[in-house]
């Protein structure tokens, strides 16, 4: 459950960022900027508290390098405390987050922090602020109160150990006193029961509540209590175990939509920085295998808009992205900007990227050329390709930017071809 609450707080939290225009917190923390602006990023801020009801804070700060401060950029209304801290005010950090104060410096991203506090037991969820620059202006924070989750936990699995003791401890007394058969009997019933358990799957938990309940017993109070009790727990469980799944179920088709482009159904900006968080996290420990970038751009997009409309140009977008998801796969391809994709190569077939990329302009090369349709259906990309070595110090981004380059010097020979407008 702790795993799909993390989920949910990165999903809350790449939301939320994009209420911020992260190249404007310099001027923020300057005093020199928009009031209006600033005042209506707030109030969105301060809606996700109202909506998402396990929020205790959500907040925004620039660390302060080289001290253990952070100076306030957004600080969201909660409910039943004072109006949030204004921008430009300093705040000492807290513990927890000092102990990943190196991090933080560095703009990286860091786990999920657990820690009782004054307000209950919460959870701590951060994203970097990264601007258009690639320079981190801050972090995102956002407090989960788990506090209600841990005490049912805790409640729950005390309860049962204290009703399992408890049988135990009866057939023992009761076997060593040989008590009536009315009593040992049911107790051995039960006891029974409870050995055949199983716990993998729905059907398995459903089926130990048939059993528990075909057992039907009614005898003296004191057992009979035990027995209804322990029936009601296993009732409970059942019904716990069925809301997690189904919530969890909802938490994924969110994590689809989430990371989804809504136009070409391809992973958008936020799957694109996950990938690149998976791929440093396994450079960072050495165990990250040989892989591929491709940046791709779109050529004449806006020709296409401008004289056959929108809707061809999204047809034509769509077209170009078909052409490359044929060959390299949908799931390793992304939605960075308008016209602008980043495709990943790695696996079984990262031997064969430049087959596959020759072959990808040439179907471009082709599809320009064809003269027997319309002209929003001639689709073209320039693409420029820049590989990682295993073992490598190099930057993953320097990566990126090496084949964003070399993209560049392919759409400049496609405009010195075909010119700015077909």
């Amino acid at each position: 459950m702790l795993d799909n609450c993390k989920i949910t707080g990165e999903e809350i939290l790449n939301l939320a960022s994009d209420e911020i225009v992260i190249d404007h917190i310099p001027d923020y923390l300057s005093g020199a900027y928009d009031k209006e602006e600033y005042e209506k990023t707030a109030r969105k801020l301060n809606t996700y508290i109202e909506y998402f009801k396990d929020i205790r804070f959500l907040y925004a700060y620039r660390i302060n390098s080289g001290s253990t401060t952070a100076t306030v950029i957004f600080d969201a209304d909660s409910p039943g405390e004072e109006n949030g801290d204004e921008p430009g005010a300093d705040y000492e950090l807290e513990s927890g987050i000092i102990e990943h104060i190196t991090a933080l410096y560095n703009g990286e991203a860091i786990e999920p922090m657990l820690g009782d506090t004054e307000w209950g037991y919460l959870m701590t969820c951060s994203k970097p602020l990264i601007d258009s620059n690639g320079v981190c202006q801050g972090y995102l924070f956002a407090d989960f109160n788990l506090t209600n989750v841990r005490s049912a936990n805790i409640r729950f699995t005390a309860t049962l150990f204290v009703l399992i003791f408890i049988i135990m401890l009866l057939i023992l007394y009761f076997a060593m006193k040989a008590v009536s058969v009315r009593i040992t009997g049911p107790i051995e019933k039960i006891f029974l029961c409870l050995k055949s358990f199983s716990f993998e799957t729905d059907a398995d938990r459903r089926n130990n509540l048939k059993e528990l309940e075909a057992l039907d017993i009614h005898t003296n109070q004191e057992i009979q209590s035990l027995y209804d009790t322990l029936v009601k727990t296993i009732q409970a469980s059942n019904k716990y175990l069925h809301d997690l799944k189904v919530t969890s179920k909802k938490l994924e088709n969110v994590e689809g939509k989430v990371y989804a482009d809504a136009l070409t159904g391809l992973g958008n900006k936020h799957a694109y920085e996950k990938r690149l968080t998976e791929y440093q996290k396994r450079i960072d420990k050495g165990t990250c295998a040989d892989f591929a970038v491709i940046v791709m751009d779109i050529n004449d997009l806006k020709y296409i808009n401008d004289t056959f409309g929108h809707e061809a140009g999204d047809k034509y977008i769509k077209g170009c992205c078909k052409v490359v998801a044929d060959v390299f796969g949908p799931e390793n391809i992304y939605r960075i900007g308008g016209d602008e994709f980043v495709i990943f190569i790695d696996n079984e077939k990262y031997a064969s990227r430049y087959i596959d990329l020759n072959r990808v302009r040439e179907i471009f090369a082709s599809c320009t050329g064809n003269r027997s349709v319309k002209e929003y259906k001639r689709f073209s990309a320039a693409l420029g390709i820049a590989n990682y070595a295993s073992g490598s110090s190099e930057n993953l981004l320097e990566v990126v930017k090496e084949a964003d380059s070399r993209m560049y010097e392919n759409k400049q020979r496609y405009k010195s071809e075909h010119g700015s407008y077909r």
